[in-house]
């Protein structure tokens, strides 16, 4: 069972590193200039899980993988923007691993983790690189 932690209700823009490939869905776009758009203006939002995994929910509990502490810069804990971009592309990686590398989408990752000041960026890093197989390509 997924669990979602997040919603988004406007779209979200990031500049990525990943570029000459075009990509859309429902739920994302992927420019040529490296431009992800994560849509959250389509009436529901994109929704994801944030850092994975999460294990156990008991009443307004969460077991897992932590989110990290607040970012007081954006209002979000640090680890918010790097795992929606991670999710959204984990979630459609069956469409578009003929496009994009699994380790890609890592390095975005480790980036915007880094990016916003994530003090376990490097930890979190190595645990997408170690396990991220499992779910890459599944969805």
């Amino acid at each position: 069972m997924t669990v979602y932690v997040y919603c988004i209700k406007e779209d979200y823009p990031h500049k990525s590193s990943i570029t000459g490939r075009f990509l859309e869905n429902e739920w994302f776009k992927l420019d040529q200039n490296g431009m992800i758009t994560v849509k959250g203006t389509n009436k529901r939002g994109y929704a994801w899980d944030g850092c994975s995994p999460k294990i156990l929910k008991i009443r307004d509990m969460y077991f897992g993988t932590s989110e990290g502490v607040l970012n007081y810069e954006t209002g979000q804990p640090k680890t918010y923007y790097a795992s929606m971009i991670h999710d959204v592309f984990y979630q459609f990686s069956k469409d578009l691993k003929h496009l994009i590398k699994r380790e890609e989408i890592d390095r975005e990752f480790y980036a915007i983790l880094k990016r916003d000041g994530f003090g376990a960026a490097k930890f979190y890093y190595l645990g997408v690189r170690l396990l991220g197989w499992i779910w890459w390509g599944r969805r």
